[in-house]
């Protein structure tokens, strides 16, 4: 899929901000968070996390938000519920470091990631509607980011 100026560059500054906000929070907080209910949430993430990864590697995986060329559709796994596991870990991850460890310059940093995330969801569902003749159908049977809610 080929991409105009402008959705080169939006799909750049999407995936900077992301990995810059991400890099700049977990530079600045402990990996573990204090309460064990906490913790849990934080481990759960980490699962859905990986076993996207685990699960997307029958594609082309990219981390941008544009498909890659010969990249195919992938609904199992965790996709079979989630279009976007891989954000719902980032959130499960990093949302227990906030709150059992809470700085006011991490929780701007966590809050630009996560509105970031939105924007490049959003973004990504527009061109996977484009590159997947299948997708809007998907849409319909799986939920964006959290089931029952998003």
């Amino acid at each position: 899929m080929e991409l105009d100026n402008k959705q080169k560059i939006y799909n750049l500054v999407l995936t900077i901000i992301q990995y810059s906000a991400l890099s700049a929070f977990l530079l600045m907080t402990p990996f573990i968070a204090k309460d064990i209910l906490w913790q849990v949430i934080e481990i759960i993430g980490v699962i859905i996390g990986l076993w996207a990864i685990f699960i997307m590697q029958q594609s082309k995986i990219n981390i941008a938000p544009a498909p890659r060329a010969n990249a195919h559709l992938v609904t199992q796994g965790p996709y079979h519920i989630i279009r976007h596991p891989m954000y719902l870990a980032i959130i499960l991850s990093l949302t227990p470091l906030i709150i059992t460890h809470y700085d006011q310059t991490r929780m701007i940093i966590l809050s630009i990631l996560f509105i970031n995330l939105i924007f490049k969801l959003l973004f990504e569902e527009g061109l996977l509607k484009q590159y997947f003749k299948g997708y809007e159908d998907y849409m319909k049977r799986s939920w964006r980011l959290i089931p029952w809610v998003f």
